[in-house]
């Protein structure tokens, strides 16, 4: 299956409303691709946001973002040395209070980190618009209901396997940094900044695949949407 297809069965078989996106990091400044121009904040949360809006396309780098956790998600800028990245997110906690005190914030940072680990850096910024727009990206993003997710899961196994789904505070380390280190999808709530700023309605939830991973499966996308779609409409009650 070519990019077109996928869309297409993405669009018409899933039924997915929203514009598809893809995030691809670059080793160096690509050509044909603008640069973003000033600065998106808080970050990749707003200019996803913009994107689903007008359907532009990106080079972005650690100039455009106020935060840097997709750029740190996918190899393509260095993330703060440990203590002061804590500083940094104990002083933001003191202005928009997400933990019950400074303590509190390193011990959530310190599992966050253990277990969501960073790529090693190697590039200098990522390119994010619609999958249309993006040759060979890194990763898809899907901006869907549970529903579609189920459909999306029961995909997944019957090739054999699960797909893991996160829910915390950091939009970026949920939904990007698990999936371009892994090469594995993830779903994920997310966080209220990363809702907010994108745009995502109160039944969407953000999906995220591999590139490659998701072309592989997308054969059984119609064909599993029909059974659950049939398998709901039996079962119905009044």
């Amino acid at each position: 299956m070519n990019r077109d297809e996928l869309l297409r069965t993405l669009k018409e078989d899933l039924k997915v409303k929203k514009e598809i996106l893809a995030v691809k990091a670059m080793e160096e400044v690509p050509k044909g691709i603008p640069p973003y121009e000033g600065q998106a904040t808080p970050g990749m949360c707003a200019l996803v946001g913009e994107i689903l809006k007008d359907g532009s396309v990106w080079y972005v780098s650690k100039e455009n973002f106020g935060c840097f956790e997709a750029l740190t998600a996918t190899g393509t800028c260095e993330n703060l040395p440990w203590p002061e990245y804590v500083k940094f997110m104990q002083d933001e906690n003191e202005l928009y209070p997400m933990h019950k005190d400074a303590a509190t914030v390193e011990q959530y940072y310190t599992k966050v980190n253990a277990f969501f680990k960073h790529p090693k850096v190697e590039g200098t910024g990522i390119v994010v618009g619609p999958l249309v727009k993006v040759d060979e990206p890194d990763l898809v993003m899907l901006f869907v209901t549970p529903h579609q997710a189920d459909i999306l899961n029961r995909v997944r196994g019957y090739f054999g396997d699960f797909t893991r789904g996160f829910g915390g505070l950091g939009g970026c380390i949920f939904t990007m940094r698990y999936s371009f280190m892994t090469k594995d999808p993830t779903f994920s709530l997310s966080d209220t900044a990363w809702r907010m700023f994108s745009g995502l309605n109160y039944d969407e939830l953000t999906y995220t695949f591999p590139y490659q991973k998701l072309l592989a499966i997308a054969e059984r996308i119609k064909p599993t949407a029909e059974y659950v779609d049939g398998f709901l409409t039996m079962f119905k009650t009044e």
